[in-house]
């Protein structure tokens, strides 16, 4: 079975108590969408320490790591444009990014 990370790399919004919406939102919501998924293996988020992307002053506070096993991608990906339709409006999506990648090995 094909492996995927889906790495997804925001943070929130800059208004009073955008920071404490944006995690529980994170964690009340957004989470337990992708993990109701049977693909999704694991979801875990990290706080960056440090970091250097081209372009940006500093890199995105936050990093979701989500582990996918498939043979279906193309059908999860369908799931997936489907269950995310709504946001947090304290995600910045201005500045938001995400890779989704396919393990080259079983290193």
């Amino acid at each position: 079975m094909a492996r995927y990370l889906l790495l997804a790399m925001n943070g929130p919004t800059s208004g009073a108590g955008d920071e404490e919406a944006y995690h529980a939102w994170y964690r009340d919501e957004h989470l337990p969408d992708f993990r109701e998924m049977e693909e999704v293996v694991s979801a875990r988020r990290f706080k960056t320490l440090r970091g250097n992307v081209p372009g940006m002053e500093q890199p995105w506070p936050f990093v979701t790591a989500y582990e996918i096993e498939t043979d279906d991608f193309a059908g999860f990906s369908g799931k997936l444009a489907e269950k995310m339709k709504s946001f947090a409006p304290t995600l910045d999506r201005a500045t938001s990014g995400h890779l989704m990648t396919i393990q080259l090995s079983d290193d």
